[in-house]
């Protein structure tokens, strides 16, 4: 069981690691190559560290071979745009399965859907598959730039003109990406009735139960155990494990009493996460409240 709060903040960890990569790709891709011409450099008299200065570069390349052979930093661009995209895909994939009716845990505004050609009562979360579909795009274009520079020989040669293709619809594919997901969370409509149904399942809470055992001296594989045997029994008897008393439950383990009854509930299975990380509301809210000043910042 964990809060909504807390599956959307991973995402955030992941788009904050991506957001890193860019910066730490802008810093290897800022050398000025202006100078090295197209093999060995220029017998002319050139200062290319006060044009550096003038264009904004930090540094001059040192090697004129490797700036005008090598497309290292074109991978590594693509490569943070994969990642963003496999980030955004696995987030939008996240989104059609809560839209379904079998999850019926969100909806999706009817701006980014469509109607299903067959079934008039469905509605299709066509731009989150258009997201999930892009990311493959960008990763195919990550193995194209691979497969362009591997057999290359120094310096330059005619094929890496066709860098510029791969490079150029990676950025605008990522960029479109990350544009309409935006939009698409901010008019996001959560279903909070129907996720509270969702969570009166009570095979949510036998890790809770586990844990519980744990901590009065079980190990955790005869705590597996007696959770195994709980949980088949109550199918087969048709009860849920809530509703058996103190007594049928030490029959199990002599470890159960009565006040494990109230791990059976979703908002204290979050409460009693206590590692730093974790769902608790209180450290969930902690982390809320640092995103936002970060943010804002």
């Amino acid at each position: 069981m964990v809060l909504l709060a807390h599956h959307m903040l991973a995402y955030v960890e992941m788009l904050e690691r991506d957001r890193t990569r860019l910066i730490d790709c802008a810093k290897r891709t800022d050398f000025m190559p202006l100078g090295s011409c197209a093999l060995s450099g220029t017998s002319l008299k050139t200062d290319r560290a006060y044009i550096a200065k003038l264009l904004g570069f930090s540094k001059v390349a040192a090697n004129s071979m490797d700036v005008v052979s090598d497309r290292d930093f074109i991978v590594e661009l693509i490569s943070v745009c994969a990642l963003i995209s496999t980030h955004l895909s696995r987030m939008a994939e996240d989104m059609i399965l809560w839209a379904t009716k079998e999850f019926d845990l969100l909806d999706i505004d009817d701006s980014f859907c469509t109607g299903s050609s067959i079934m008039p009562h469905k509605k299709n979360p066509d731009v989150l598959e258009l997201i999930r579909g892009s990311a493959g795009k960008v990763t195919g274009h990550l193995t194209e730039i691979h497969i362009l520079l591997k057999g290359l020989p120094l310096t330059y040669n005619r094929d890496l003109q066709l860098d510029k293709p791969a490079l150029f619809d990676t950025v605008d594919t990522a960029k479109n990406m990350l544009l309409v997901l935006v939009k698409i969370v901010d008019s996001l409509k959560i279903k909070k009735d129907s996720a509270v149904k969702r969570t009166q399942d009570e095979s949510f809470f036998t890790v809770d139960v586990m844990d519980y055992l744990v901590k009065k001296g079980a190990s955790y594989r005869d705590a597996h155990d007696i959770l195994g045997r709980i949980v088949r029994d109550s199918l087969d008897q048709g009860k849920t494990i809530s509703s058996m008393s103190t007594n049928e439950l030490k029959q199990y383990s002599p470890d159960l009493e009565g006040d494990v009854k109230k791990l059976f509930n979703p908002a204290m299975s979050v409460k009693i996460k206590s590692s730093l990380g974790s769902t608790n509301p209180n450290l969930v809210q902690r982390q809320l409240s640092s995103w936002s000043k970060k943010l804002h910042a």
